[in-house]
């Protein structure tokens, strides 16, 4: 790994190399952690409240700053002198790499890269949408460009960058929060409110979150749960839910008990079950279904002829049979 600083042997007597990246994840999403991204030396000084340097520049760090300004001026004669000839084109991409390249070697390239807020993105996501390299020189930084790029991250929802010169880019994001496993097709994501799929998941990893499953079970969870809130009992016993043709759900219950929702007026559906149960405790008994998709009526089918199927597989038959039974639902 080589050092920024071209008197090697002179960065090797002051202190020790720092290491291209850090490997630690932090645990806290308001943990600010830096990550120093490339070998070199550092100096510390003092600062005032006004952001001034206090201490005192070294002999090296001087020559360093002095030789830059001096390339600075040259270079705006010459590339003011070519602008005149007519070969700006030509000469400016000559001096901007040369300057670029000056500015690293005396300090103003990235070394490390703080982060706050990081939780689930990993360091590889990150580093990855910065482009935020050793021969990144600070003051050529896209801190506008570098936000797009971390806001494309799927975790991230919201992403500021900022350069804190002469080293450091400070990068502050705001995490998408998991909200639900969605099962489509054999396969299984954790994904946001808003149904953002955040990444592959098993299943295990997040048994805390409710499982959705089906075409368009993601986008519309939040709505099916915000219509649960009420009714804690009823969330307690639920294992899952089973978006129909992405219009309707099934609610799967650890007993087997499989309720079915109407594809409009969910809220007084779940009104008229809450009122059913709190009648006969009708979830209690041996019942496969309760059927909830008619604005009339209520259709309980008994578990002697229908067992329960699972929250992959068919829903209860439409049509009542023998072993169906049926009650009106009661006016508010």
């Amino acid at each position: 790994m080589q050092s920024l600083n071209p008197a090697r042997g002179q960065a090797r007597s002051r202190g020790s190399s720092e290491t291209l990246l850090a490997r630690g994840i932090a645990s806290s999403p308001r943990a600010s952690r830096s990550l120093p991204v490339l070998a070199g030396t550092r100096r510390i000084v003092k600062r005032s409240p006004k952001g001034l340097l206090l201490g005192r520049l070294g002999p090296d760090r001087a020559r360093g700053k002095w030789l830059l300004l001096c390339v600075l001026f040259l270079g705006s004669a010459v590339a003011y002198g070519a602008w005149i000839g007519g070969q700006s084109a030509l000469v400016f991409g000559a001096l901007t790499g040369g300057v670029e390249h000056l500015a690293v070697a005396v300090g103003f390239g990235v070394k490390k890269i703080s982060v706050e807020g990081q939780l689930h993105a990993t360091d590889a996501e990150i580093t990855a949408a910065l482009k935020a390299g050793p021969d990144t020189m600070m003051l050529g930084f896209d801190t506008d460009a570098a936000k797009e790029r971390l806001e494309a991250v799927p975790w991230i929802r919201h992403a500021q960058v900022m350069r804190l010169l002469p080293s450091t880019l400070q990068v502050v994001v705001e995490e998408r929060i998991p909200y639900a496993v969605w099962q489509k097709d054999g396969q299984t994501f954790v994904v946001d409110a808003e149904g953002v799929v955040l990444a592959p998941a098993l299943r295990e990893a997040y048994a805390d979150l409710p499982l959705v499953v089906g075409e368009g079970a993601g986008k519309s969870a939040s709505a099916l749960f915000d219509a649960l809130a009420p009714y804690e009992d009823l969330r307690k016993k639920l294992i899952g839910a089973l978006r129909v043709g992405d219009r309707r759900w099934t609610l799967k219950l650890a007993s087997g008990v499989e309720i079915m929702l109407p594809d409009d007026n969910v809220p007084e559906a779940l009104i008229s079950l809450a009122k059913l149960e709190q009648d006969r405790g009708v979830l209690e008994r041996e019942i496969a279904a309760v059927d909830l998709r008619l604005l009339d009526r209520i259709t309980v089918r008994l578990r002697e002829t229908a067992s329960a199927a699972p929250l992959e597989g068919s829903a209860p038959a439409e049509v009542p049979t023998a072993s169906t039974k049926t009650v009106a639902k009661r006016k508010t």
